[in-house]
Order: C-alpha cells, then structure tokens, then sequence
C-alpha cells in the first residue's frame, strides 16, 4: 500500500538475512554472523533449530556495552514473542535467532547498523552497541502465513494489468468506492519472502477506498470483493510502488503479491 501501508512493527527493523553461523555451538564457544552479530553460547539447548517463519518465546535481558540495563522481559515476568525474518524485531535479532534453536541460553552483541542506529531510544543513545543475554523458550514451527492456494480458481487479469483470484466472493456489503473497509493482509515478494503482514500483528487495517490512500492495485483489487471475501492479488509495480520500489523492504520494479481478506465494509 502507499500512505497508509502500515510498516509498524515492534521495533525498527530491517530485512532478514541468512546467516551461515554454526547452528551447534557448544557452551563458551562464539561465532559471528555474516552481518556482524556475535554469539557466545552460554548453555546449548536440545529443541528444534530457529527458521524463518517460526514464532519463539524468548527472554532477554538487554545492555549496553558498559553494563547499563535498558530492558529486560525477565524483570517483568513476561517473555517476549514474535515471528523470526518478519521484521518484527531489529535486524540483529532476526539474524541471531536463526542460528539458534530450542533451550539455547546465549549472549548476543549487536553492532549499532544491526540495532536502532543513529536513532536514539529510551535509555539507548544514538549508535549504541547492544548486549542481550537471551533463553530461547519455545519453538513453534511454521507459524508465518502461506500464499493462499488458489488451485481450482480462476484468475483473471484487468485492463491496468492487475491479477487477482478471488477464492471467496464473501456475502456482505459490496466494497464500494468511498465506503471505509477493513483488510486482513500478508505481503509476498516474487521470491515468496513476506515483508509485511497484518495477520502476524493480529490487527487489519482500514482505510477508504478509492481515496489514494493505499497502491492503486489495492484501491482496484478490493473493489472486487464483499465483506467476507478473500483473494490473491498480484500487483505489477505500475500498481504499487513503481520503479523506485521502498527499499530496503521493496526492491525496485518489485511484483507484489498479497492474501487479502476483507473483513468489514461500512
């Protein structure tokens, strides 16, 4: 979408990476990962390697360099979640994870580019390195949302080039132009990679339709339904964020393709 594509997530992040660093570290032992991060392994689980996709319990007890504490889920008896290579996290905690798995106990020191940067955060200033000691709780395992299917579906493609598959026509109110609407969305590259999804932040979004405040191939796409109905939309670059693209998320020229799911119509 365009102003109103929602990049909130729970901290500043960017795009994940993979990583090459030894997934079975033995305690005391340290690697670094090809972006920077360094590990030491404090105590080594036995549960399931971290991938892409999967959602983790972790605690973590966050410092600077000198010792100074800024955060910690420990204190507040309240592990934290979130889906690895979602974006959810800083960069540094995404390509950390995924060389751990299940019951790790490790130290993670993140490089400021990999952290907040030259933003400042509470208690953190600008271009802080980043200490975290973190217990990796629980492994759930391909918890990010799949491409819809859309076997046995007709797709077709309109005059401005969108295509989109319409899996469910839904029976509510019709998505009129100027009616405020609520979507469920997951945003894929080509490649299948997600870059941004309201289903993994539990919230949709809503805004008016046919106002310009989402791509065009929104505005067009979700015209289509009614509240209730699903689709897969594939949106040309014309449609969405043209040549230049959003990096770092979105590369230029990029196709986008999304799970829409529209929820009301008012």
């Amino acid at each position: 979408m365009n102003r109103l594509f929602i990049f909130i997530f729970l901290v500043l992040a960017g795009m994940a990476n993979g990583q090459n660093a030894p997934k079975k570290l033995k305690a005391g032992e340290e690697a670094t990962t090809e972006s920077g991060v360094k590990i030491r392994m404090i105590s080594p689980g036995k549960g399931k390697p971290i991938e892409k996709g999967d959602k983790i319990r972790v605690h973590y007890t966050g410092t600077l360099v000198d010792d100074r504490k800024f955060d910690s889920s420990r204190d507040k008896d309240q592990p934290f979640e979130f889906v690895v290579g979602m974006k959810q996290v800083i960069q540094g905690w995404d390509d950390a994870f995924v060389t751990l798995k299940g019951g790790d106990k490790a130290l993670l020191t993140i490089p400021p580019d990999l952290g907040y940067g030259d933003t400042p955060m509470p208690k953190i200033p600008a271009g802080s390195w980043l200490v975290f000691d973190v217990e990796v709780l629980e492994v759930i395992k391909d918890f990010a949302p799949k491409q819809f299917d859309t076997k046995g579906h007709e797709t077709s493609t309109s005059a401005s080039g969108l295509s989109y598959t319409i899996l469910e026509q839904g029976t509510g109110i019709k998505a009129d132009k100027g009616k405020t609407v609520e979507v469920h969305y997951t945003g894929f590259l080509e490649n299948g990679d997600i870059f941004d999804s309201s289903v993994l932040r539990g919230q949709p979004i809503s805004f008016r339709l046919g106002a310009g405040m989402v791509i065009p191939g929104w505005d067009e796409g979700i015209a289509y339904l009614n509240a209730g109905g699903k689709a897969l939309l594939s949106i040309p670059y014309e449609l969405a964020y043209g040549e230049a693209g959003r990096p770092p998320v979105i590369p230029p020229k990029a196709r986008l393709i999304f799970n829409v799911e529209l929820v009301t119509v008012k």
